[in-house]
């Protein structure tokens, strides 16, 4: 069920919860809109966040109408669906004046090589199950699927050097969290949310129903976080493109932390 939205436009929005703050920098580029940015302000942010990153360039384009998704026969038209519009056209399907959909979309400019990654990889999946004759999509997703779309709506990344991940990768379930916010503590651990599901229900105040953990290693623990949430992203990138992970939702850890770990 979609999260009905009780908050309406606000610039100052990444203020609203301490586990925004990877997205305060592109959120930066509507800090002065006094309403919701258009479509065309979108484009011109993602631009201008991602310039120089060897990022895919991409488009927000009105969300996939549902008579586009099928001819005329009753087929399925895959390539207007919405992952193969991101993967195929590098067009995000975007509704205007919706927090979920400017969120992802802050996403895509915080994380762009790893969230396109992620739709490529999710097209493909889609493609292997649905051909130029299919009538009806799957009703259900794959194990793969689920991972995927897990972390897409609700990931959060544990990063850190790469004897303090490992030894965070290798606690018990039960010493885990105790772990992770010792090692938050000591400043040898970031948390680094990356679902724009997770955003969403921040930014609203209201408790998100799940997640998906990921571990990442990076070389340093930057004090500059554009640095570091770009180490991130190359990380997440090669992660999401390894075909062995992200099999199953076994593949997502599932640790509670609270914002004192940020």
């Amino acid at each position: 069920m979609a999260l009905v939205h009780r908050v309406g436009w606000d610039p100052r929005l990444c203020e609203r919860s301490p586990w925004l703050w990877p997205l305060r920098a592109a959120a930066s580029h509507f800090a002065n809109h006094a309403d919701w940015p258009s479509l065309h302000d979108l484009d011109a942010a993602y631009r201008s966040h991602t310039a120089g990153r060897g990022a895919t360039e991409l488009a927000f384009r009105a969300n996939v109408r549902k008579q586009d998704k099928r001819s005329e026969e009753g087929r399925i038209v895959l390539h207007a669906l919405y992952d193969a519009r991101i993967s195929l056209a590098h067009e995000v399907p975007t509704r205007e004046r919706d927090w979920h959909d400017l969120l992802n979309m802050l996403c895509f400019a915080t994380f762009p090589h790893s969230k396109y990654a992620l739709h490529s990889r999710q097209y493909a999946a889609l493609a292997a199950r649905v051909d130029e004759h299919t009538t009806r999509l799957p009703g259900r997703r794959t194990p793969e699927q689920d991972a995927l779309t897990l972390f897409d709506e609700g990931g959060v990344v544990l990063v850190g050097r790469a004897e303090d991940t490992a030894q965070l990768a290798a606690a018990a379930s039960g010493d885990s969290e105790t772990l992770c916010l010792a090692l938050c503590g000591a400043r040898r651990l970031r948390v680094v949310p990356f679902g724009h599901a997770l955003f969403e229900h921040e930014l609203e105040g209201v408790r998100c129903p799940g997640g998906c953990t990921q571990i990442v290693s990076v070389p340093e623990l930057w004090n500059d976080d554009r640095q570091l949430l770009h180490d991130v992203d190359l990380a997440l990138c090669g992660r999401i493109r390894d075909p062995a992970r992200f099999q199953s939702t076994r593949c997502c850890g599932h640790i509670r932390l609270t914002p004192l770990a940020l």
